[in-house]
Order: C-alpha cells, then structure tokens, then sequence
C-alpha cells in the first residue's frame, strides 16, 4: 500500500509539472505574438492604434497571470488519494482491503 501512496504522488507531481510546462511554454508564445503586435500596430494608420492598444492592455494582462503562474514553480502535495485514486498503482490487489473483491 505504501508502494502505492508513493505511486500515486509521483504520478501526481508529474501531471503538475507537464500543466507548469504548457503554461511556460504558452507564456513563451504569447510573449512572441504580443511583440510582433505591438511591432505592427506602429505602422498602422492613424486611429487604428487605439483598437489595437485595448487588445494589448488586454493580452500583457493575461500574459502578466501566466507569467507570475509559473514564475515560482514549487513542488506541489498531493491531496490524499481515496481507493479509487490506488486503484492504477496497485496491481493485482483491492484497494479496500484484502476481503473485500
């Protein structure tokens, strides 16, 4: 059982580190998309700026959450697994106990 508590953890902080990882790499992309924006809205005529300013405010807004998501990634506690969460790391045994198939 022990096995499998530490089964389930591991697993568990694995799925936290692939969701860190698109996050990062999410706020990578954006990072990029919103330069070359900004870069076009220069060149953009008189008056058409402006719509393109509200969407910017918008996107460094978003962009700043992501950014502060996974600026300080930290080792994350699993919550307490229940029977069905053992199930996967248990093999061949009951996650009720050993009378109860």
């Amino acid at each position: 059982m022990q096995e499998a508590h530490a089964a389930y953890a591991h697993a568990y902080r694995v799925k936290h580190l692939g969701e860190q990882a698109d996050t990062w790499y999410q706020a990578s992309r954006l990072t990029e998309y919103i330069a070359a924006v900004r870069d076009h809205a220069t060149s953009l005529p008189p008056g058409q700026e402006r719509t393109v300013e509200a969407w910017l405010a918008f996107a460094d807004a978003h962009l700043q959450h992501l950014t502060e998501s996974v600026s300080a990634p930290k080792l994350p506690t699993p919550p307490k697994p229940d029977s069905d969460d053992l199930k996967p790391f248990l093999g061949h045994w009951s996650p009720y106990g050993p009378r109860s198939y």
